[in-house]
């Protein structure tokens, strides 16, 4: 289990302790990216399959009480060069997510996506419960996306 140390020096160990902490790397080649870049290639383009799970998902917890208008990347928590937080607050849980950014060594950089959700209530951890495994399918494919994106770059830019 991954502990308060690991994240010494970054934003996100600000919002330490957690119910649930998950984190996702990828390491790129080609044009080195900010935490801006990061978050705009990764969340405000989603693949159709993603915005379809997303709509389903507001259907369903729509009559929860869940807020279901508010983008969650438009809330952003903290940042610096290297990071940026987002995250969001309801009756049910509290997340933020990390979008960390490392330096370029020898033409490669490490991004990082690190979650953390708090509980609320039991309807909080029944939710995450639930939406868990989707969580970690869509945060690899964005990673994995991202990757793809950034090779794109790399091979345009050396043509």
């Amino acid at each position: 289990m991954e502990t308060h140390d690991t994240y010494k020096g970054t934003l996100i160990a600000d919002y330490l302790p957690a119910d649930y902490i998950d984190s996702f790397s990828k390491e790129i080649q080609g044009k080195t990216i900010t935490p801006d870049e990061f978050l705009d290639s990764a969340f405000k383009q989603l693949p159709a399959w993603i915005n379809t799970l997303m709509k389903l998902r507001n259907a369903l917890v729509r009559p929860l009480g869940l807020d279901t208008q508010t983008r969650f990347t438009d809330k952003i928590c903290g940042k610096n060069a290297s990071e940026i937080i987002f995250g969001m607050s309801d009756k049910h849980l509290t997340f933020y997510v990390s979008l960390w950014c490392g330096a370029e060594k020898n033409g490669r950089q490490k991004l990082k996506i690190t979650t953390l959700v708090n509980y609320n209530n039991r309807l909080g951890r029944f939710y995450f419960f639930i939406i868990r495994p989707f969580h970690k399918i869509i945060v690899c494919s964005i990673l994995k996306r991202v990757g793809k994106l950034s090779d794109k770059t790399m091979r345009t830019v050396s043509v």
